[in-house]
């Protein structure tokens, strides 16, 4: 309620910036999708824009262009979210590869069968003999705080 009483003020007061902090946590799903649709419909005609903070990333992959991690008070990187995405390549193989991408991995988890990484997509050797998919902003997300 209070973002709806927030985005009523705004609009109100013909508002071209709406900043937020988490305004989707504690919404149940269906109240989540309706506010994003809302902040959707807010920025269509280019007119307003809106920032907001969230650790709830499929609601950046629903609604924003332009995103910028935070980690430690310091900004990892700034960018067009396609282009972030595009950036990176999560990979996964056997155990025995790891070594020789080491260097190269932003954030590993090993398990028992191999790995699974995510590394820079300029970095990947095309040699690589692992499998290697597009990541989402949560695999991006999850990566960097490894």
């Amino acid at each position: 309620m209070r973002v709806k009483y927030g985005l009523a003020l705004g609009l109100s007061h013909n508002a071209r910036l709406f900043i937020f902090d988490e305004p989707t946590s504690g919404l149940d799903p269906v109240a989540r999708d309706d506010l994003l649709d809302l902040f959707l419909s807010l920025i269509e005609d280019g007119s307003r824009s809106i920032l907001f903070s969230t650790h709830i990333t499929s609601d950046l992959d629903k609604c924003a262009d332009y995103v910028t991690f935070i980690k430690n008070g310091r900004i990892v990187m700034s960018d067009a979210k396609d282009a972030i995405i595009d950036a990176h390549t999560v990979v996964s193989g056997g155990s025995e590869m790891l070594a020789s991408l080491q260097d190269k991995l932003i954030g590993v988890k090993s398990h028992d069968f191999g790995f699974k990484a995510l590394m820079k997509t300029a970095d990947v050797p095309e040699s690589l003999r692992a499998t290697a998919v597009r990541p989402d902003l949560e695999d991006i997300t999850v990566y960097y705080n490894r």
